[in-house]
């Protein structure tokens, strides 16, 4: 079964075609008359000859052909060009590479045609972008799981990556797990009917069991866990944002959850009759800047990353008071055509938070070689290095391997009065470090990952972990 439907020829103009004079009218010559002279360029002020052939024109229209369902107002969005904007024959190469990039292609030509030939007696000077493209299956239903340190999951989602043809986002995700289940929905719309206007809406309810470890400063090899706790969130969100440039877009987003935490039980799984957190209203306000100026192509990635996130509580709605902002960048380098390199940072710092939004370091997100959240906090700083490489390819699957570095610390630095801290969270932080290595599953024609496997040692707790993921890798 096949996502993907052929549209040949849906074109998207700025102007009517204009009809042919009628050569009835032209006056014939006669028979003995001498050929006409070629008219001489003109003399009056202003007037120049005409540009020459490779000269940038004007884009006046968009056309998507092949077996594509990319409508053509979604050509200038996904290439990052508009009408009017000048292209010529050397753009074509950039055109081309910008498109690839949103990885919804198996294959991509443009081609700039002159407006002047599709409307006979126009003489406009502009061109008609044209795409000839093969989609990749945009959708995909399929079973996943989740194999981490502390969490056995099982799920099933639908993911479709190009809605309509208009590069929409739409997931349906739920999953039962030993620490976490969840069920997750969202749709987001990067460019509504053809403009700069941004927006997405979103559903999160989850349960999980918050583990809070009792990591004493004294043993690093210790994955002992003092504390766990299920905390059930119910919420959802709205957004709407403004792309700035084709790499800079601001956005806000509305967040609102109910919260409540039940079945807190000790390091000898008795129950433990006060809760570390109260049960309340979460809601903030999200406040994104973002730069993103990467380009992608078969599961390789280049170019820079970065976002700024403020996120306050709303004072009478919400019943938790606390403030966080991070700060996050990647730059990756795309070396021998295949290979890739990148770099990450993090650093977030917040005040008063509560439990269930606690900074957390450990596994796949952030520290490769411990527990899932094994460390907590309200400041953390993350540095990752990890360089990827092309394996094998076959059929329809690309294999590839990479190695990596984990960095990173945590500590609590803001307290709130009306928390129950574990006595290692008042006083210690921690620094921990992972080496490891993984590969990655990618399938040419599907737009999201398969497969991915990461064996990750932490070098301060001498510890392997394994991660192992089916499904929805990197949505």
């Amino acid at each position: 079964m096949t996502a993907t439907c052929g549209i040949l020829g849906a074109a998207a103009y700025a102007a009517p075609p204009v009809p042919p004079d009628d050569p009835a009218l032209e006056p014939a010559p006669a028979p003995d008359a001498p050929p006409a002279a070629a008219p001489s360029p003109p003399s009056e002020p202003g007037l120049s000859a005409a540009p020459p052939a490779d000269a940038p024109r004007p884009i006046v229209g968009f056309e998507v052909r092949g077996h594509s369902k990319l409508k053509p107002r979604t050509v200038g969005y996904l290439a990052h060009v508009a009408i009017g904007d000048l292209v010529g024959p050397a753009d074509v190469p950039g055109l081309e590479q910008a498109l690839q990039s949103s990885e919804l292609f198996t294959s991509i030509h443009v081609e700039l045609q002159p407006a002047s030939g599709r409307f006979p007696g126009d003489p406009s000077p502009g061109v008609v972008v044209v795409v000839t493209a093969d989609d990749k299956h945009s959708w995909i239903a399929a079973p996943t799981a989740f194999a981490l340190p502390g969490n056995l999951a099982f799920g099933v989602g639908f993911a479709e990556n190009d809605l309509r043809g208009l590069d929409q986002k739409f997931l349906l995700y739920g999953q039962l797990g030993t620490r976490t289940s969840l069920l997750f929905g969202t749709f987001f719309d990067p460019s509504y009917h053809g403009t700069k206007l941004t927006w997405r809406t979103d559903l999160y309810l989850f349960r999980r069991n918050i583990d809070e470890y009792a990591n004493p400063p004294d043993d690093t090899r210790s994955f002992a866990i003092e504390r766990s706790t299920t905390a059930t969130y119910l919420g959802g969100g709205a957004l709407v944002g403004w792309n700035l440039l084709w790499w800079l877009m601001a956005d806000l987003r509305l967040r609102g959850a109910y919260v409540y935490f039940q079945d807190s039980k000790d390091a000898a799984d008795q129950p433990i009759a006060k809760l570390p957190e109260h049960n309340g209203w979460d809601v903030t306000l999200q406040a994104h800047l973002t730069v993103d100026h990467r380009y992608h192509l078969h599961g390789v990635t280049w170019g820079t990353y970065a976002q700024l996130d403020l996120e306050p509580s709303i004072p009478g709605l919400d019943s938790y008071g606390y403030q966080l902002m991070q700060l996050r960048a990647y730059h990756s380098w795309r070396l021998f055509d295949e290979h890739e390199l990148e770099l990450r940072g993090h650093f977030d710092a917040a005040r008063h938070l509560p439990l269930h939004e606690d900074l957390t370091l450990g596994g796949t997100p952030d520290l490769r070689g411990y527990d899932v959240d094994q460390f907590r906090g309200d400041v953390r700083a993350v540095f990752r290095a990890e360089y990827s490489v092309p394996v094998v390819k076959w059929w329809i699957f690309a294999f590839r391997g990479l190695g990596f570095y984990d960095t990173g610390y945590v500590g609590f630095h803001s307290f709130r009065s009306d928390r129950d801290y574990l006595p290692n969270q008042r006083t210690a932080s921690y620094v921990r470090s992972d080496v490891g290595a993984g590969f990655r599953v990618y399938v040419n024609n599907i737009v999201v990952p398969l497969l991915g496997l990461d064996l990750g040692y932490g070098i301060e707790g001498h510890s392997p972990e394994i991660y192992f993921e089916v499904g929805l890798t990197d949505f």
